[in-house]
């Protein structure tokens, strides 16, 4: 990425910046200049993950008047909104817990970006707000069923940022991440089959594959989600965007890429189809190449590589 494209010598705001992607989002920010506010809960996040040249606030977005003295303190210019309380049981959902994340914590955002004069706002959504792929690929007008419920507060966020832009003039971005991997993302719990495999397969454990393993998802590398989301700062306007590779992978082929990786046969077993799978689902990421410029720059076998690197670096 062109690092031109994003401002420099600006107070940038950073929600969830000790998170996984929140905290790559941060470094590349401080390091191309700019001043970088985090807030997080450490909830999900980690302090290790902060970065030392980032002001750090261990505050929750959904106390409105913490908030508001942090906006008091500095004079920020843009906001990126990461924070997000993630799931990793669909049969243990919260919804009450979602919406306390997604929606109040984003309400009380928005009205602090429309009292300070914030130039714009990027919002950190997710394709789950699509649910079930009618038709692939996923295009941003297509209609919105989430089936989860953090896929409906996101939605609901979404709404609100759209509802603050019309009637209070707030500029914005709003990012449907897809499936994001990489260094940093917890490799624990149900939270994505490319940290799960890495988890096991740096224990040595059997990799799963659930079903057939001809489901397919979008993966995309931390490094092309961080360009993204820098790039929106000054284009994109008022516009929704996936940001995924546009390529549907399935479980089997990461599972190939993983002993491609690993140059052996790694150990795996099959089991039933878990409840509540999406099925098939990758993004129609022309909007994103035409407005935003922007195409994946890291293949997956590529990133895969990194994310085993990394984590076998760190054992």
């Amino acid at each position: 990425m062109s690092d031109n494209v994003c401002p420099r010598n600006s107070t940038i705001f950073v929600t969830g910046g000790a998170g996984f992607i929140g905290s790559h989002v941060v470094d590349r920010l401080v390091s191309i200049g700019n001043e970088v506010i985090v807030v997080d809960d450490l909830s999900c996040g980690k302090k290790e993950n902060i970065n030392k040249r980032a002001a750090f606030y261990p505050a929750d977005i959904k106390n409105e008047d913490g908030l508001k003295r942090i906006f008091e303190n500095h004079r920020i210019d843009y906001v990126i909104h990461q924070a997000a309380r993630i799931n990793l049981n669909v049969m243990l959902e919260e919804p009450l817990k979602d919406v306390q994340s997604s929606v109040l914590g984003t309400l009380n955002l928005l009205k602090c970006c429309v009292d300070f004069g914030v130039k714009k706002i990027i919002y950190a959504s997710s394709v789950a707000v699509y649910g079930r792929a009618k038709k692939l690929p996923v295009a941003e007008t297509d209609e919105l069923v989430p089936i989860y419920s953090y896929g409906i507060a996101k939605k609901c966020a979404e709404e609100y940022v759209r509802y603050y832009s019309g009637y209070y003039g707030l500029n914005y971005s709003i990012l449907r991440y897809a499936n994001v991997y990489g260094p940093r993302q917890p490799i624990y719990g149900e939270v994505g089959v490319i940290a799960i495999y890495t988890e096991h397969a740096i224990k040595g454990e059997p990799l799963v594959i659930y079903g057939d393993g001809n489901h397919l998802r979008d993966y995309i590398y931390i490094d092309d989600v961080v360009d993204v989301t820098l790039r929106t700062l000054s284009c994109g306007d008022r516009e929704t965007f996936n940001v995924g590779c546009g390529v549907g992978r399935s479980v089997k082929e990461v599972f190939g890429y993983f002993c491609s990786v690993s140059g052996k046969t790694l150990p795996h077993e099959y089991k039933p189809e878990r409840f509540g799978e999406l099925g098939f689902f990758y993004c129609d990421i022309s909007k994103l190449s035409s407005v935003i410029r922007y195409s994946p720059k890291v293949s997956i076998e590529e990133g895969i590589y990194k994310t085993l690197s990394y984590y076998r670096g760190s054992h």
